[in-house]
């Protein structure tokens, strides 16, 4: 008689060592001297998807290389339960020690496809580190938006009315007073939707009456930035009310409070916020402002007039008390207005600039000029010359053309960014001397850090336009992946208001597309070329 042999493992088991022993091939990947190999690893834990592979993308954050660190950080979009994310807005991410995994973390919450409780981020507001303060109040701004809040809003609303009004950092209360009129409108939705009768209208009234007392102190502040945000943030309200408050900003000294003011009143699209763009029309004098107001008006109205008010009070005019875009047409005949950059009269489509760079006229009296020092910037072309070569010759000509009132500056960004002065300075001839001189010299090579970049333009309060010359491909800095960087920077940038005027020089077609966003979404353009051009 045969003796039985052993029994075979059962399938379960089978599964559940090849999912371990997977799980240990994938741990020894994210150790790799190749950050391909990291990133390929942190790709497979994502879609592998059990609580210990999403420990091990959580672990990835603290990466030194900027592109494994943004695919961790890009993953967490995907995260699947509230478990995890409660996790990650605890000691593997806004608990860390580490500022590079916070700051992450923060980012990443208000990217998650379910809803949170806001006190999961308020955390971060005493967050020794500003720039994950900033990111965890845009993670309660995005979520307030989406609709994937839950819990109770009164507590962390007082919080962030605090945050907004005693921070240290202007860019995290300019952030607290976007996320706090963001939760105020998800709590009247919720008001609105939950109460019967006569009730929301009256705790409506109330939440109103008190945020505009709130907002009217917050639009006090010294820095631009948090008027900026108070001037988005009044959209939030009844027409008359937030045109009453943001009153005082519609001559701010910042051209971008300005620039704000038009976008809430295009938003508010009413007969009262047309009164305030046509006004606004026949007082500004910056040539960019006149041309978003043209743009708002053209897309609302769907006529072509330009920028000369008369038409515009004219039509005005002819409208009904409770005129909304498309109720009321005024032309039979009409057809919808340009886009926003199309060509406008005495606007940032006519221009008669002195100056121009690789095709783009300057059309800023207030420029910094960003200049990639990567690799691309060295490779031999068939004639023997560098693109560096090139590039000394165009920037010449572009500095010695400059109007002596033009103030402007140069970044030289490779891994890290290196700026000719701290600020920008009159283009004087000892000047423009000097910059092409320091320029011509500069013989800097590394991996391009556009973020950091770019970020150093927005710190000067007076840079209004930024041009920037790159492949389009940075891989240097904290963040290197374009599906952040992006974002990340148009997020900063809504509170400064600059245009990012784009030179992409051999430049992927994805890269491109993600660049053009950029310029786009900030009123700049985009140029793109060759090496031999």
């Amino acid at each position: 008689m045969l003796a039985a042999g052993p029994a075979a493992p059962s399938a379960p088991c089978c599964a559940q060592r090849q999912g371990a022993d997977r799980l240990q091939t994938l741990a020894r990947e994210l150790q790799s001297d190749r950050p391909e190999e990291r990133r390929r690893a942190i790709r497979q834990l994502a879609a592998e998807g059990s609580p210990p592979a999403w420990r091990m993308v959580f672990g990835a954050l603290g990466d030194l290389e900027s592109a494994v660190g943004d695919e961790a950080q890009l993953c967490l979009a995907r995260l699947p339960d509230l478990a995890l994310a409660g996790e990650l807005a605890g000691k593997a991410g806004l608990g860390h020690r580490e500022p590079r995994v916070r700051r992450r973390a923060a980012e990443a919450l208000g990217r998650m496809g379910f809803s949170l409780d806001p006190a999961l981020l308020l955390g971060a507001l005493d967050d020794r580190e500003p720039e994950v303060a900033h990111l965890a109040l845009w993670s309660i701004e995005r979520l307030a938006n989406q609709r994937r809040l839950n819990g109770d809003f009164e507590r962390p609303g007082l919080l962030l009315e605090r945050c907004a009004r005693s921070h240290r950092d202007a860019l995290v209360r300019a952030a607290a007073v976007c996320a706090r009129g963001a939760l105020l409108a998800a709590a009247e939705r919720g008001a609105a939707r939950e109460a019967s009768g006569e009730q929301p209208a009256a705790l409506d009234a109330r939440a109103q009456a008190e945020f505009v007392h709130w907002l009217s102190r917050c639009a006090e502040d010294r820095d631009p930035r948090v008027r900026c945000a108070v001037a988005m943030s009044a959209r939030h309200l009844p027409a008359a009310q937030a045109l009453a408050l943001t009153r005082a900003l519609a001559d701010d000294p910042q051209d971008a409070v300005r620039l704000a003011l038009v976008e809430t009143c295009e938003a508010l699209a009413c007969t009262q916020s047309l009164q305030a763009l046509i006004g606004r029309l026949e007082r500004e004098s910056m040539p960019r402002a006149r041309a978003q107001v043209v743009a708002a008006l053209q897309r609302l109205s769907g006529w072509k007039h330009r920028d000369d008010p008369r038409p515009w009070r004219d039509w005005l005019n002819t409208l009904p008390p409770d005129w909304r875009p498309g109720l009321f047409p005024t032309a039979a005949d009409s057809t919808p207005a340009a886009a926003a950059g199309a060509p406008l009269a005495g606007g940032e489509g006519r221009s008669s600039a002195r100056a121009s760079f690789v095709g783009l006229p300057l059309l800023s009296p207030r420029v910094c000029f960003a200049i990639d020092f990567s690799g691309s910037m060295w490779t031999p072309m068939p004639d023997g010359r560098v693109p560096k070569d090139l590039v000394d010759a165009r920037l010449r000509s572009t500095l010695e053309a400059l109007s002596p009132a033009t103030q402007f500056n140069i970044v030289v960004f490779t891994n890290e960014v290196i700026p000719w002065r701290p600020k920008l300075v009159p283009a004087q001839p000892a000047h423009v001397r000097a910059a092409i001189a320091d320029f011509e010299r500069c013989q800097e090579r590394g991996r391009g850090n556009f973020f950091d970049a770019a970020s150093f333009a927005l710190d000067d309060p007076a840079v209004d336009t930024l041009i920037t010359l790159t492949d389009g491909v940075p891989t240097g800095g904290f963040h290197s992946h374009l599906e952040l960087v992006i974002p990340l920077l148009l997020e900063r940038n809504r509170f400064r208001r600059v245009a990012f005027d784009t030179v992409l020089v051999d430049a992927p077609a994805g890269a491109e597309r993600r660049w053009r966003v950029l310029s786009q979404h900030s009123g700049g353009r985009l140029v793109a070329t060759e090496k031999a051009e």
